[in-house]
């Protein structure tokens, strides 16, 4: 199964990862936020157009502090992954880390074109093992939040 681009041809209807948000974001948001608003790409697995599993990228930049940076810029270039999410129906068969990989390949595909130190993602805690296991390091984030962020430096993958 290969990923691709989502377009409003996707069966994306009866997608339920287990998490509403996420399900309402895929349903009603990830479109708009890629065709109107261009603030982020969502990518999918599918299986005869009905979404298996999808991950939402988008350019970030990270503050150099919060990672001990010694970088020239205050904000430096990062690969957001915004959301990844797995079918119910199809968890814990590889889709996430298939996601992932494709998403640390395209972080090395930035560094050579635009620049890009890294990948950051917002993690809920049940996820941060599955985070850990590519080498993500969880962040001291500046106020507590949902989420902890982690981050991946473009170095590990090299």
């Amino acid at each position: 199964m290969e990923i691709e681009k989502l377009t409003k041809h996707h069966k994306k209807e009866s997608f339920d990862c287990g998490n509403e948000l996420l399900n309402i974001f895929l349903k009603k948001y990830a479109i708009q936020n890629q065709y109107r608003y261009m603030v982020g790409v969502t990518y999918v697995i599918t299986k005869k157009n009905l979404v298996l599993a999808f991950i939402t990228l988008s350019a970030s930049s990270i503050k150099k502090h919060t990672l001990n940076a010694k970088k020239p810029y205050e904000d430096i270039p990062v690969l957001r992954v915004a959301r990844l999410a797995v079918d119910k129906a199809y968890q814990n068969k590889g889709f996430g880390k298939k996601l992932l990989k494709f998403a640390l390949l395209k972080a090395l595909k930035l560094k050579e074109e635009f620049g890009c130190v890294g990948i950051v993602v917002d993690v809920k805690e049940e996820a941060v093992k599955f985070y850990e296991k590519f080498g993500f390091i969880p962040v001291n984030p500046l106020q507590k939040h949902l989420y902890q962020p982690m981050y991946l430096s473009i170095k590990a993958l090299s």
